[in-house]
């Protein structure tokens, strides 16, 4: 018999995640997953509706309540809420749940986003973590019974980005000379990633050949221009601030021009940012939090407790190390992969 796994929200073909996810889903023969009903208002009734499915697996729940405006987020919520007992009490369909972090980045409603996320692990048959640790933090934030959770890591994205381009080619692109250490921060540029505490601890560092290239979206004008005017104030040369979006044939210019990718995260419980980087074998440079204990154990010492002084740490070893650090990191994807999270459905059986 095949078991059906219905998959919301649906992110579309730009977000490479869900797309393996549930590629490796379907590399069992029983397993059926496909996503289900694009609709932020009814697409969960609608879904079990159309498709009947065994399983509906959230992998985020905040845009089926959260709107910009308060009166369409309290229109919402109780629409929400019955689609979720409907689902769990008038149907035979499991509801299941990707916990990608305790509570979402950068809100301003954590009494209600906290409510929602209680409420809804309460009504799950099970939820997906990627670490025994935010299994712990999330079974006492929403009091549930960690029993509930069940850590799988997530796979890895060689697959999906192209990497052909060499180091010079790269270096060439940004006019970088071959002898600077380049440490690189990519992804979205938003003020929960630390970016301004690390653009002042990077000038405050009395370091030679070294270049910091921070690039991303930036989708909070205020915050861009505070991070322009403070690069500007120090009239820091070693800074490159590039605000763009880029395309998935480009990425590998920016992680083959770095030796170092660097994440100062202020909290994070899961973060594709560092499975990418790991992907383009580099050392990662990132806070001792969460899952990235037990991702990056085989670079445990430059996980900082301190940023500066991990920096510093990382200024210090030669080039040749740090490429013998990354090969390991990319070597250690090896150990998870999509389809281990199969394993979850078919035991229910």
């Amino acid at each position: 018999m095949i078991t059906k796994i219905a998959c919301l929200p649906v992110a579309g073909n730009q977000n490479p995640y869900q797309y393996l996810m549930i590629k490796g889903l379907n590399e069992s023969n029983i397993i059926n997953a496909f996503n289900g009903f694009d609709d932020r208002f009814f697409g969960i009734v609608k879904t079990w509706k159309k498709y009947k499915p065994n399983y509906i697996h959230f992998d985020w729940i905040h845009s089926y309540y959260v709107r910009r405006q308060l009166w369409m987020t309290i229109l919402l919520l109780p629409l929400f809420i019955f689609q979720v007992l409907f689902i769990r009490y008038c149907t035979k369909t499991k509801i299941v749940w990707t916990l990608h972090n305790i509570m979402p980045h950068n809100t301003s409603s954590y009494k209600l986003n906290k409510f929602v996320r209680s409420f809804f692990a309460r009504n799950c048959y099970w939820i997906r973590v990627f670490s025994s640790s935010t299994a712990l933090k999330a079974s006492k934030l929403f009091n549930i019974k960690q029993e509930k959770f069940r850590t799988v890591p997530e796979g890895d994205y060689v697959s999906i980005y192209p990497n052909k381009i060499s180091t010079g080619e790269a270096r060439n692109y940004f006019k970088l000379n071959k002898k600077d250490k380049v440490f690189l921060y990519l992804g979205f540029i938003r003020p929960y990633k630390g970016l301004g505490k690390l653009i002042e601890i990077f000038n405050n560092l009395d370091i030679q050949n070294s270049k910091l290239i921070i690039a991303g979206l930036a989708r909070d004008k205020v915050y861009l221009d505070d991070l322009k005017n403070k690069i500007k104030r120090l009239d820091n040369k070693k800074i490159m601030l590039k605000n763009v979006f880029i395309p998935e044939n480009d990425l590998q210019i920016y992680y083959n021009a770095s030796d170092v990718v660097i994440l100062p995260f202020s909290n994070v419980e899961n973060s594709g940012s560092v499975i990418m980087a790991m992907g383009f074998s580099k050392l990662i440079v990132a806070p001792r939090i969460g899952v990235l204990n037990e991702r990056l154990k085989n670079q445990k010492e430059y996980l900082y407790k301190d940023l500066a002084t991990t920096i510093k740490k990382v200024i210090s070893i030669s080039k040749d190390q740090l490429k013998e650090i990354g090969k390991k990191n990319k070597e250690s994807l090896q150990k998870y992969k999509w389809s281990d999270f199969q394993k979850q459905f078919l035991n229910d059986k």
